[in-house]
């Protein structure tokens, strides 16, 4: 098989543990993703309304200045078919195969979407932003026995910049892991472990990949912007880890499939009716 990387770009992500190929999806890929969120946003927000619980697939928020964000879902392969046939697309795996010398098997996928939605009295959920805590991702795996050498694949469904809360990374701290604190969001870095001043912004135009280790340390600031900002994370490990099949996310799928299940069953039948839209501007 021909290489996909250059060897610079294999010394760039052995170096700094990301690697940036932009515009790898063309529009109309882009639109079917932009879809395919929309679906998703509308059935695990109204069957959350409708079964008066809240999904556990679903990260809301309240901002301190009115509204609501949506900072992800997760886990979302069983809800889309589209998106579950791009989590083995070959302009992922074959650089990603590169980059791992493996073949890379999925272990988790998640919609980080950072999207304002209405304000909804039926969410009790604390005041808070859409930011992700200054993190690697091998802090979370580590507590399945997950092996350090996991890649993530991040495709821009929308453009990423400065204003909308890009993924900001800090280059070469995938060398060595660094042991986190629990915070109110999350597992984040200790204080002074990182320098501040190393981050660099992702800025990507939508159809872009972001690769980047399991122990890269990244975060992302709050969106400021009135429109989303998605990008579709997949994660994979190396065949060699031999590691069981949908660990992290099996759970939430049996727990949250008979509830998704009824409120179908319930808007079919007329009993429930859908009272929130992607679709309605904030």
């Amino acid at each position: 098989m021909p290489e996909l990387l250059t060897k610079e770009q294999q010394a760039f992500w052995d170096s700094n543990g990301f690697l940036v190929l932009p515009e790898v999806f063309d529009a109309a890929e882009i639109a079917r993703m932009r879809e395919e969120a929309d679906f998703i946003l509308e059935l695990i927000i109204n069957s959350s309304l409708c079964n008066e619980r809240q999904s556990r697939r679903l990260d809301i928020r309240k901002r301190q200045d009115g509204g609501m964000i949506v900072r992800k879902i997760q886990p979302i392969n069983d809800l889309s078919l589209w998106l579950a046939k791009i989590s083995q697309d070959a302009r992922l795996l074959g650089p990603m195969a590169e980059l791992m010398q493996d073949e890379p098997i999925l272990m988790e996928e998640k919609l980080n979407y950072k999207q304002p939605v209405p304000s909804m009295d039926d969410f009790q959920v604390p005041v808070d932003d859409d930011r992700f805590p200054i993190h690697n991702d091998w802090a979370y795996y580590l507590y399945n026995g997950y092996p350090d050498d996991i890649i993530s694949s991040a495709i821009t469904m929308d453009a990423c910049h400065n204003d909308n809360g890009s993924m900001r990374v800090f280059p070469g701290t995938h060398v060595e892991h660094i042991d986190h604190n629990r915070v109110r969001n999350g597992l984040e870095v200790p204080e002074g472990s990182v320098d501040l001043d190393a981050a660099e912004l992702l800025d990507a135009p939508a159809g872009s990949v972001m690769f980047f280790h399991a122990k890269l340390v990244h975060t992302s600031d709050p969106n400021q912007t009135s429109l989303p900002r998605r990008v579709m994370i997949y994660s994979h490990y190396p065949k060699r880890a031999n590691m069981g099949i949908d660990i992290r996310n099996g759970p939430n799928r049996l727990r949250e499939s008979p509830w998704e299940w009824q409120y179908r069953r319930m808007k079919e039948t007329g009993k429930y009716h859908d009272t929130f839209s992607a679709q309605v501007p904030i």
